[in-house]
This record gives structure tokens, C-alpha cells and sequence, in this order.
């Protein structure tokens, strides 16, 4: 540690009575008494309470901070607490099973007696799929409900190929002759929750077994909205007109856990422009459709999602619908908003849509 000449001047051996062990006992004490000062200014704790919908108290939530890591779980009333968190505006991941994750932003340090409060909402419980690889190519499977007794009659849509199937008695689809590429299955039945599930299908074919959780009022089943038709629609677009460099599946996401995305090399350029010059975060979107504004992909990790994109223009995207989304003109003044002020410039950001786990 480099310590000024002003700090040390009034250590000396005239003022310690000339006894150098007295000038290094003077010495510590300066210093025992700056370093914790100066880890305080550095570093602080955030204090917060988790609770759900009715208010009521969530013990045993995670609490992760993704960069720098840092990690608590919340007490019996539901508070929790982060210590050795640097100063500045810090992005949170609190996540249960059974209940949908949330993102808060904090700054660092918090006013004096503040807490950060998270509610929590509930989601269905879904069996995990299962996945096996097939000799035969194509994609295949069969759907049931959480009790596993097949569920015949099922819509199954394999976005990305525009081709559909409806599941016969005994639970089972199949589409063959389906060439290499990504792929997205809805899954979806009257009084069921609907299932969203990425696909990379290399040489060999894959067979899934997929459950259905019996629908409850209050639940959250996005994929049944009409937001979702929309998006889904733009969505098969891009699987089918883009190239697969510019999408990681399940399957490639869960090679790096817990790791928040912007650690994810692939994604690194995204933080550069053409020349290689550093830039912002790039513009966030939810589900294709809902653009989180300031939200930064340090905030999410590998692990909760099931499909990511990514693109370097708005105006390249396939589909259409990402620079509308985003609020950019690509027509006949391409990289312009048009305001309230007249027409401006725009920002041609890189974007990122993230697709999470259902």
C-alpha cells in the first residue's frame, strides 16, 4: 500500500522521543485506523426483504449479486443481507422454484434506514423435459400431464418449420424430415399450462417427454397471451430466415451454469461497435416484445433461459418487428427516430431478446 508523505510526516522519531520503536508503534496506528475507512468508502451492504403477493413474509429465497459475486439467502422474515458490495448501481437476481425471478436494481450505498423491498409472483410447477437422443432423424415425443397419463389431442407446433401435429392416443407427436437448425416447440391444451421449449437439432434426431401442469386462475402462462402469438410468430421468422450464429439454445446456455451473460464470450462483441470501440449495454428485450429500458445483461444468467438472440442491427432482423420494438425508423431515413421534435438520429444499438425457461 503507497502511503503520501502528508500522512506520514507527523510520525517521526523527534515527536515519537526518538525511539524507533515508539515511531512504528505511532506508524500502526495510523494505518489500523485509515483501512477500515477506506474499505467502508469502497464497499457497503444492501439490506432488502423478500415477500409474495399477499405480503406475507418468503424465507429461504436466493439472493444473487452477479458481479461482483456475491450471494445470501433471506431469514425467516423474509430479509436478507449482501455485504462487501462495491458503490454504484447494482443489478440483483432473486429466484425460487415455484416462483418467477425478478431483476431489482439497487444503488450503492442505500439512504440511510432504506430497504429494498421484492415481491415475488407465483409460477406453475413444471416437470422437467426430457430429452434422449434417436437414431431415426427428426423430432419426436409425448406429451402428458404432471400425473404422466398421456394427453391426447395436444397441439404441438414446431416454430421455425411452420408445421404443426396434434398429438394421437397415446400422447405422441413426430416431425420428420426437418433439416439442421433451431427450433422452438409450443406445446399447448385447453386447461394446461403451455409449454415453450428450444431445440438445436444436429445429425441425429431427439425425443422429448413433455409434462403439462393443469392451469390455475392467478397462474402465469404467458405463452397462451396474445402478446404471445404475436411474438412467437416474429419469433419462427428469425428461426427460419436467420442464422443460428446469432441464437444460443438451452442446450448451449446450460454449458456455462450460473454465469451471468455478460461473461458469455459470444455475447462480448455486442459490447463493441464495428471498429471495436467500446459502447453501452445493448438494448434488452423480453420475449421479442417488451423492451426493459437502462437493463443490463450482467443482471441475468445462463441458467434461466431457454433461448437467447442476439443481432448487431435492429434494421437486419428478419422478421421486422425488433426496430419496432425498439423505436426505430429503417425505412426511408434508416437509423432515424421520429419524436415529438421532429426526426433524430437513433441509436442502432445492438439488441438482445431473452427468452426464459418455462
Amino acid at each position: 500500500m503507497r502511503i503520501a508523505a502528508a500522512q506520514l510526516a507527523p510520525v517521526s522519531l523527534a515527536r515519537a522521543g526518538g525511539s524507533p520503536l515508539a515511531a512504528t508503534l505511532a506508524l500502526l496506528a495510523v494505518l489500523s485506523g485509515a483501512l477500515p475507512l477506506a474499505a467502508q468508502e469502497r464497499a457497503r451492504a444492501i439490506l432488502g426483504v423478500v415477500r409474495d403477493t399477499a405480503g406475507l413474509p418468503l424465507p429461504g429465497i436466493d439472493v444473487l449479486l452477479l458481479s461482483p459475486r456475491r450471494a445470501a439467502s433471506t431469514d425467516a422474515q423474509g430479509r436478507f443481507r449482501l455485504d462487501s458490495v462495491p458503490n454504484g448501481e447494482r443489478h440483483l437476481l432473486v429466484r425460487r422454484i415455484g416462483y418467477l425471478p425478478v431483476h431489482p436494481s439497487v444503488r450503492v450505498p442505500q439512504a440511510e434506514n432504506d430497504t429494498l423491498h421484492v415481491t415475488l409472483l407465483p409460477a406453475p410447477q413444471l416437470l422437467p423435459t426430457l430429452i434422449v437422443e434417436a437414431e431415426r432423424p427428426g423430432v419426436r415425443g409425448v406429451v402428458g400431464d404432471s400425473g404422466y397419463h398421456a394427453l391426447p389431442g395436444t397441439l404441438v407446433e414446431l416454430l421455425g418449420a411452420r408445421i404443426a401435429d396434434t398429438t394421437d392416443e397415446r400422447g405422441r407427436f413426430a416431425f420428420d424430415n426437418l433439416r439442421q437448425g433451431h427450433y422452438v416447440l409450443r406445446v399447448s391444451r385447453v386447461g394446461f399450462v403451455a409449454r415453450l421449449l428450444a431445440i438445436d437439432l444436429e445429425k441425429k434426431g431427439q425425443e422429448y417427454s413433455i409434462f403439462l401442469t393443469e392451469y390455475h386462475p392467478g397462474s402465469f402462462d404467458w405463452a397462451n397471451t396474445n402478446d404471445a402469438a404475436s411474438a412467437l410468430s416474429e419469433l419462427a421468422t428469425r428461426l427460419a430466415m436467420e442464422p443460428r450464429r446469432n441464437r444460443m439454445t438451452r442446450q448451449e446456455l446450460e454449458v456455462y451454469g450460473t454465469a451471468s451473460l455478460c461473461e458469455i464470450p459470444r455475447l462480448r462483441s455486442l459490447f463493441r461497435d464495428r471498429r471495436g470501440r467500446a459502447r453501452g449495454d445493448p438494448s434488452v428485450l423480453l420475449h421479442g416484445t417488451d423492451w426493459i429500458k437502462n437493463a443490463s445483461l450482467c443482471g441475468w444468467s445462463a441458467d434461466e433461459l431457454d433461448l437467447l438472440e442476439w443481432g448487431d442491427d435492429p434494421c437486419s432482423d428478419a422478421s421486422k418487428s425488433i426496430p419496432y420494438r425498439l423505436g426505430v425508423d429503417c425505412g426511408a431515413n434508416p437509423g432515424r427516430i421520429i419524436s415529438l421534435y421532429g426526426t433524430v438520429p437513433a441509436l442502432r444499438t445492438a439488441w438482445v431478446s431473452l427468452w426464459p425457461r418455462s
